[in-house]
């Protein structure tokens, strides 16, 4: 599933009450056009690669998490490559590669691309990769390189070195070593607990805990299978579940107040940060740095969410609803539907925008106990967006007190129900 590029929609200005309109109606977060291709005139002027997720070609079919665990390290490598710079009289000397992850490919704004399939036989995991260059479509490399599963890192490490030494780089991460655990079956264990297709969906953080129990069981003091289940859980929290026994037990031995503990990536990072500019007035830079998340992690439900919050605040209404579409498709429908109600209104749709919010309030007021934090402020914004001042708030009350992120809600103005204050100030 690669980016969406569609052409922005101008809707027209808000009116009532809501304190956020005028701030979004410049194009914030528009789609850059496509760029011209840039010509290289040597290898060594590369600076830029997109990877595709790798297509598991197993006969027997399970070998997804495979696939995305050689991607994702290959990625990894091909992020510490420093590539000599073509002007000698540049002070920065070499350079870091930008790589970006992409699901199929599709890249268009970077020099080369890389794409691959991975296979597993008697021999253990083989991999045949291409490497080609966008301009043109040429094919700089292609081979194939086997090794044992155990030994997964060190084939992505045989790949990364062989880009390097076509665009005159040099890897400088640390060669990675062969997994330390006891046998196979409890690395690939592990590895179905790591890379599962979306580290935001409440039923694959489920999948994800359950694969890493059975790590656990296999090898109880196996360090690495403690700490990512450790982790899953904490994110399972965080991001909010169905209900399930697994998320009550965790709730009850007080998961909740750890959540911030959790260890994130660097796509996470990103997300959390445009997530405090956008509470800040600060939607251009917000977006800027989503599209860097989605480039580290093209799966990431919760960026796709914010940019399409971004989008339809900034008239950009056939992108927010792709984007909403996307967060839907990622396992979230309740973050996806909320962003479409808020699209639908920003289109002038208020009749649809209305039905739509209805229906999700029906929808979760018939749960029971409190709302995880991010379905709750998702649906309030997509209320307040109505002036639905009473439902959103209490909507948002309904969310954990020992939440530690309930003080970003109120820092969030577009939550705040307009006071006698604000009013004063517009009549004026």
């Amino acid at each position: 599933m690669g980016l969406v590029a569609v052409d922005a929609v101008a809707s027209p200005v808000g009116t009532g009450e809501h304190s956020t309109t005028a701030k979004y109606q410049t194009s914030v977060c528009q789609p850059s056009p496509e760029p011209a291709r840039r010509q290289l005139a040597s290898l060594g002027e590369v600076n830029s690669i997109g990877v595709a997720y790798f297509a598991g070609r197993s006969r027997g079919g399970d070998d997804a998490h495979l696939a995305a665990a050689l991607t994702t390290e290959l990625a990894n490598q091909l992020l510490s490559a420093r590539t000599r710079s073509s002007d000698p009289r540049r002070r920065d000397g070499d350079r870091l590669l930008v790589v970006k992850l992409s699901e199929g490919g599709g890249f268009a704004d970077v020099d080369l691309s890389l794409t691959g399939s991975v296979f597993r036989d008697e021999n253990g995991l083989r991999t045949t990769v291409k490497l080609t260059r966008t301009s043109d479509g040429a094919v700089i490399w292609s081979g194939t390189r086997e090794r044992p599963v155990v030994q997964l890192p060190l084939l992505a490490r045989l790949v990364a070195q062989e880009i390097a030494v076509r665009i005159s780089a040099q890897i400088t991460a640390p060669s990675p070593s062969p997994s330390a655990e006891k046998s196979s079956e409890i690395y690939e264990l592990i590895l179905r607990g790591l890379y599962i297709p979306s580290k935001y969906d409440p039923d694959e953080l489920l999948n994800a805990i359950d694969y890493l129990n059975q790590a656990v069981k296999l090898d109880p003091k196996s360090v690495r299978a403690r700490a990512l289940r450790n982790n899953a859980e904490l994110r399972l929290v965080a991001w909010g579940g169905s209900g399930t026994a697994v998320e009550a037990r965790l709730l009850a031995r007080g998961a909740l107040s750890r959540i911030q503990d959790r260890d994130r990536d660097e796509s996470e990072r990103l997300v959390e940060e445009a997530d405090s500019e956008i509470r800040d007035g600060v939607p251009v830079h917000a977006c800027q740095l989503l599209n860097s998340a989605i480039d580290r992690d093209a799966r990431s439900a919760p960026a796709y969410a914010l940019r399409a919050l971004v989008r339809a605040r900034g008239g950009e209404v056939r992108a927010a609803f792709s984007d909403a579409e996307i967060v839907t498709q990622l396992g979230r429908p309740l973050w996806g539907n909320s962003l479409r109600a808020v699209a639908l209104r920003r289109a002038g749709d208020t009749t649809a925008a209305r039905q739509q919010v209805r229906a999700l309030l029906t929808q979760v007021r018939r749960r029971t106990g409190p709302i995880p934090f991010w379905d709750a402020r998702f649906l309030a914004t997509a209320l307040a967006d109505m002036n639905d001042w009473t439902s959103a708030q209490s909507i948002l009350r309904r969310i954990d007190p020992r939440d530690p992120r309930v003080a970003w809600v109120r820092r969030d103005p577009s939550l705040q129900a307009p006071g006698n204050d604000r009013r004063t100030r517009r009549s004026r």
